[in-house]
Formats: C-alpha cells, sequence, structure tokens
C-alpha cells in the first residue's frame, strides 16, 4: 500500500480526529506576523497559540475554545468536539473542514501539505504554483487553498530566502 506511490511513505495514517489534528500541529507553522520579531520562525503552534486564533474570532463565529480542550482533543482524550469546534479549527490551520470528517479530503490536505512543502523547498514563485495548480486538475477551492498555504509558507522563509 505504501509502496504504491512515491513519498507516500512518509504521509501517516489520519485514521483519528486526534491524528489528524496533531498532523496539522505537526505541519503548519505560525506566519512571522503572528509570531513577532522575537520569537523562533518554523517552530509549531501552542494549544494556546491556536485557542487564542479561534477565540479572537468568537464575534464573528460565536466559538470559543480553551487551550486546555484542544490538548484533550490532540491527545484523544476527547473525540467528540462539537462542529462549530471542528470547523474553527480547520479555520484556524487554513484547511478545509471536511479534513477531520472524510477521508478522502483528509487524504487530499494532507497531499496538499507535502507538495507544498516540495514546492517550498524548490522555491516555486506564486505564477509558477498557478500554472502547476492547473495542470493538477485541483477544483479552483483547492488551487486557492493550496495558493494561501504556499503564500503563509514563503512568508515563513521570507526571512531566511530574503525573496530569493
Amino acid at each position: 500500500m505504501a509502496a504504491d506511490h512515491q513519498g507516500r511513505q512518509e504521509l501517516p495514517p489520519l485514521d483519528t480526529l486526534a491524528a489528524r489534528l496533531e498532523y496539522l500541529f505537526d505541519t503548519i507553522r505560525p506566519s512571522q506576523e503572528e509570531l513577532g520579531r522575537s520569537e523562533e520562525p518554523g517552530r509549531k503552534y501552542t494549544n494556546k497559540e491556536v485557542a487564542d486564533k479561534i477565540n479572537g474570532r468568537q464575534a464573528e463565529t460565536g466559538v470559543s475554545i480553551s487551550a486546555a480542550y484542544v490538548g484533550e482533543l490532540r491527545r484523544g482524550v476527547a473525540c467528540d468536539p462539537r462542529t462549530s469546534h471542528v470547523r474553527a479549527l480547520a479555520r484556524a490551520f487554513g484547511v478545509h473542514s471536511g479534513y477531520f470528517v472524510d477521508d478522502a479530503a483528509a487524504d487530499r490536505v494532507q497531499e496538499q501539505i507535502r507538495l507544498l512543502g516540495e514546492l517550498r523547498r524548490m522555491g516555486v514563485k506564486q505564477v509558477a504554483l498557478r500554472q502547476v495548480l492547473a495542470d493538477t486538475g485541483l477544483s479552483s477551492a483547492d488551487s486557492r487553498l493550496v495558493e494561501q498555504m504556499v503564500a503563509r509558507l514563503q512568508a515563513l522563509g521570507g526571512s531566511h530566502q530574503n525573496g530569493h
């Protein structure tokens, strides 16, 4: 199964909500704007930062969450969150909410994140990225998501790449 496609063996199974959430914590990093100047670029989000992102939009979404509850979801202690929490977590990480409940959506997001990592390492620019995405046959919504994620990764790496 894992040997069928090159690179597939690197992708962990996302068979629980906790595994899917942990994968996002492991692969998606705070932007430089979120970190501030004094913090280490490329570090992982904390439970509190994700909760703060969600709570910062409470007036708009009506959703609040505690850092402790985010931690319980990550560990699988809590495993049946409200739909509003699932949507808020997805929004905080910039992924489709289907990622948490649909295997095909989770696989698609995981593959997109892997592709983004490769694109980032290759130094692909935005215009070239649009062409690559057009050639993959992704939906326009998925293509926009990938572009947003690349822009976020580029912002994180900007201090290292200095515009290269």
